[in-house]
């Protein structure tokens, strides 16, 4: 029986935590240590909800750590692994206090806050020796859940690291020697001077003939060799990953089969809650723990793009649904985010769609519809599901169904086998906020098969009423390139400009892209210049540009722009010039005026600033520092400034070294580290790719 001694004499009622006093708490510590797991459920989730609440650390939390130990301790108490863990998160792991929010401008309570935080921090590591006496105890969630919180705690990792090494040569379940693998990894992470022995101690772990018979361990040890000692992988740590998949997919390890056997509580706590959503998500995974790691190993592997494609491909061939959902998810973010010998990887994805499962067709089809930029191996594969049509009659809500997305997909490659489709579903159903850019990607002729329909939509809009839904509409009538468009939208503008309604910038945005056809709007653009509101005029003035020249009723326009006080109407303006050209170079001057300013166009506004000073100008010395410039301040510049250099030629030599170094990057230029479920616009890096290419073969023949 566990004592909690001195628990009694804590004068719990004069402390806090997140929901008032604390003199709750002694209940919650006896929870902890009942012999009812939903007893102990609860309670735990008392202690995360109320003394260790999202993630604050109260004078109560700092008092309960030694009783907290003390449970950890205690020989033969169920639910200690769950304990440390409480303990790793009130330790905060080196929490930065400067990110975290903070509820109190006072700074004598902040102090006391503060306080709270480094106390339990020190408390809990003056105890981590305990912890080593433990690495043999008999209860294996303890056994799993010590190795990490020693790399946290202990301030001695060498002792640490032979501990570790020594349970290696002992530990038989399959659970806790990944934890143990994961520990050394982390540990020669967080010691450089010890990744070299961690690094023996996983290789050992994870090659055939020295490794022990389950595959977990073995995952996981490739996963942190990757991490803290990447050079020591086997050349073949594709083919040993592979294959621990081929046997996770064939049986589960007999050892973790029994440790997850045992039924867990269903009590009414968020604890019981997501482990329930944990389980429907994964009711269909033969083995969880194979995915998670894989998903581990692709982020260790980082930059190795031939080891994370080749590993994606494998995933993507399995016939475990469980292990395709993973790597479906894993393609959208490598696909995006990394450059490499992608073709296979996307065919693959795409012959997802032929499957019967409309979940998997859904999931694969959206991510190639963020891909549409390198989507081309996949385009068969959507194009015979388009074929077949949908299970039902289109929808008004047909892009939530598996044909909507399959059909999504394959218009976003502008394609013109989604025409068919796309009449049929936008006769009434959703119209995409994408559909514009989908449709200016299609052929002229397979675009303007679109335009009946389209512009019959657009001839029943309400003005004002579901301004959203117009814009969209806008835009993909715009799109089409038919004149038979500019009436609708032409009535769209006008009443836009009596009744103030929100569609009057996409009506304007309409025009401008229609471009010619749409001179008949040009005494009502004409009249917006002279009556609309200020903030409409360089919308006003682009679509005059569009529609019929007229750089002197322009050019005006654009000069009030580029000397507003805010970057918004600086940027707007600029965009303009840099699609003029050589007919705004009357507003060189101006342009020259800003370029001593830097700080009126720095960041990604260098980038439109670099373009206009050429597109007016073309003049390539002139614009060459400013380009440089721009390339440096903001990654996403970069398309539009190779555009620039592409257009130079052998005049851009200066930025040879520049784009070299670029093009021998594994990553997309705009791939900032995002993981999970971020996705990087691959087709604007596609596009940096074909400029930079362009300007190497000018310059010196690539």
């Amino acid at each position: 029986m566990i004592m909690f001694t001195g628990m009694k004499d804590v004068d719990w009622a004069s402390m806090s935590h997140a929901y008032g006093d604390a003199s709750d708490v002694p209940d919650l510590l006896l929870g902890l240590a009942s012999a009812d797991a939903a007893e102990r459920e609860i309670a735990l989730d008392g202690m995360y909800g109320a003394v260790h609440h999202q993630g604050d650390v109260y004078d109560s939390t700092v008092a309960c750590i030694p009783f907290l130990f003390e449970l950890v301790a205690t020989a033969g108490a169920p639910g200690r692994g769950d304990v440390v863990g409480l303990l790793r998160s009130i330790d905060g792991d080196g929490r930065d206090m400067a990110e975290m929010d903070v509820w109190t401008d006072d700074e004598e309570e902040y102090t006391a806050w503060a306080a709270n935080f480094t106390r339990a921090e020190s408390d809990i590591r003056a105890r981590a020796g305990l912890l080593l006496g433990l690495l043999d105890d008999p209860d294996p969630d303890l056994r799993r859940a010590l190795p990490g919180a020693l790399v946290q705690w202990h301030d001695d990792p060498d002792a640490v690291l032979t501990a570790l090494r020594g349970r290696l040569a002992v530990e038989t379940a399959p659970r806790v020697l990944r934890a143990v693998a994961t520990a050394l990894g982390e540990l020669g992470v967080r010691n450089p001077g010890l990744a070299e022995q961690s690094g023996d101690a996983l290789t050992a772990l994870a090659l055939p003939g020295t490794a022990p018979a389950a595959p977990e361990p073995r995952l996981a040890a490739l996963v942190q060799l990757a991490r803290c000692a990447p050079g020591r992988l086997p050349e073949e740590t594709v083919e040993l990953a592979a294959e621990t998949m081929r046997e996770a997919r064939s049986a589960e390890d007999a050892a973790a089969a029994r440790e997850e056997a045992r039924p867990a509580p269903r009590t009414p706590t968020m604890i019981s809650y997501l482990r329930r959503l944990r389980e429907s998500r994964r009711g269909s995974v033969t083995a969880p723990w194979a995915t998670d790691l894989l998903e581990d190993l692709h982020h260790a592997l980082d930059d190795r793009v031939a080891e994370r494609f080749a590993l994606l491909e494998d995933q993507l061939h399995s016939p475990d649904w469980g292990q395709r959902r993973a790597a479906i998810d894993m393609s959208g973010l490598l696909l995006s985010g990394w450059r490499g010998p992608h073709g296979e990887s996307v065919r693959l994805l795409g012959e997802q769609v032929r499957e019967s499962d409309s979940r998997i067709v859904r999931w694969a089809a959206g991510e190639l519809e963020w891909l549409y930029a390198i989507g081309g191996p996949a385009a068969d594969a959507l194009a015979e599901r388009v074929a077949a049509g949908p299970e039902f009659p289109p929808q008004a809500r047909w892009h939530e169904t598996s044909y909507g997305a399959a059909l999504n997909a394959l218009a976003a490659q502008g394609d013109a086998r989604a025409v068919p489709g796309l009449v049929q579903v936008l006769r009434f159903g959703h119209v995409p906020e994408e559909l514009g850019d989908r449709i200016g990607r299609m052929d002229p002729g397979a675009a303007a098969a679109l335009a009946p329909v389209l512009v019959g939509r657009l001839a029943g809009v309400v003005p004002g009423e579901r301004p959203h839904r117009t814009g969209h509409l806008l835009k993909a009538v715009a799109a089409t390139g038919s004149a038979e468009a500019v009436a609708p939208v032409l009535r769209i503008l006008r009443a836009s400009r009596d009744e103030s309604t929100p569609e009057l910038g996409d009506a304007l945005r309409a025009l401008t892209r229609l471009g010619a056809p749409a001179r008949e709007a040009l005494p009502e653009l004409r009249r917006l210049l002279r009556e609309g509101e200020p903030r409409h005029r360089t919308d006003v003035a682009e679509a005059v540009w569009s529609a019929g020249g007229e750089p002197e009723t322009v050019l005006p326009v654009l000069a009030e722009g580029l000397s507003a006080d805010h970057w918004s109407p600086r940027h707007d303006a600029l965009r303009v010039i840099g699609r003029m050209g050589p007919a705004a170079a009357p507003l060189l001057p101006e342009l020259r005026r800003l370029a001593a300013s830097p700080e009126a166009v720095g960041g990604w506004v260098a980038g439109a600033f670099a373009v206009a000073v050429w597109q007016a100008g073309r003049d390539a010395e002139a614009a060459m520092p400013l380009l440089l410039h721009a390339w440096s301040a903001h990654r996403d510049n970069r398309p539009d400034v190779a555009g620039v250099w592409e257009r130079m030629g052998s005049a851009a030599s200066a930025a040879v070294p520049l784009l070299r170094r670029e093009l021998a990057s594994a990553r997309r230029h705009n791939n900032t580290g995002g993981t999970g479920r971020m996705r990087y616009r691959c087709a604007d890096d596609e596009l940096l790719l074909r400029h930079g290419r362009a300007v190497l073969a000018a310059c010196d023949g690539g």
